[in-house]
């Protein structure tokens, strides 16, 4: 079997729907649910895999956590292949989590909140959501709404790391900048046209080893 989230949600559904036919009007809505969910899995196993082996295992949660509560609701740019989002947020989601155990020491966390927490909500309050393809599926009132809970969620997550560790503080606010960084025009620009290389890369190599 090909453990790949897309071939494995699609032959789960097609077991769904053999047991029970009445749910094939609906099978594309099964296999979507269960390829994200099957995505959320590998990256979380993944993730807190490093984490442990690494001893990270609590700062990879808090930026697991964190950076998946504020994007759910922010939206924002990612890689169009599930591979390179995997390998992408797992890199991410790592380098944040060490890096902050390693800056703790050396980094003055209240100079740099003061400086990025405004600029964060400013660029929330300014493009926050981002949906894309989904953009279609949301009416303006759900869109605003989901504005105002992304600027909540920033906020709570900014007062949190008021009075948390300085190492956490600095997971939180890494996941605050990276997340915004995503929905500004300059980042989705950045996201997408690395994401055109990659995918040009693939089918150059995919040409040349068929040959």
């Amino acid at each position: 079997m090909n453990w790949g989230p897309k071939d494995l949600a699609q032959a789960i559904t097609n077991e769904v729907i053999a047991h029970e036919s009445s749910f094939r009007k609906v099978s594309g809505k099964i296999r979507y649910g269960l390829e994200m969910m099957i995505i959320l899995l590998y990256q979380v196993f993944i993730v807190l895999l490093l984490g442990s082996l690494f001893d990270l295992f609590f700062l990879t949660v808090l930026c697991l956590l964190s950076l998946s509560v504020f994007r759910m609701f922010s939206g924002g740019a990612h890689f169009s292949k599930f591979h390179h989002c995997l390998i992408a947020s797992v890199m991410l989601i790592f380098t944040i989590s060490f890096t902050s155990k390693y800056l703790s020491p050396m980094l003055d966390i209240i100079y740099w909140q003061l400086i990025a927490y405004p600029i964060v909500i400013f660029f929330v309050w300014r493009y926050a959501p981002i949906l894309f393809k989904k953009e279609a599926a949301f009416s303006d009132l759900q869109k605003q709404q989901n504005k105002w809970i992304s600027i909540s969620i920033a906020l709570f997550l900014m007062i949190v790391s008021l009075f948390i560790p300085k190492t956490y503080s600095i997971v939180i606010m890494q996941v605050l900048v990276y997340q915004t960084f995503t929905i500004t025009p300059i980042g989705v620009f950045i996201i997408h046209s690395i994401d055109k290389i990659l995918i040009k890369k693939e089918i150059d190599l995919n040409e040349k080893v068929s040959l």
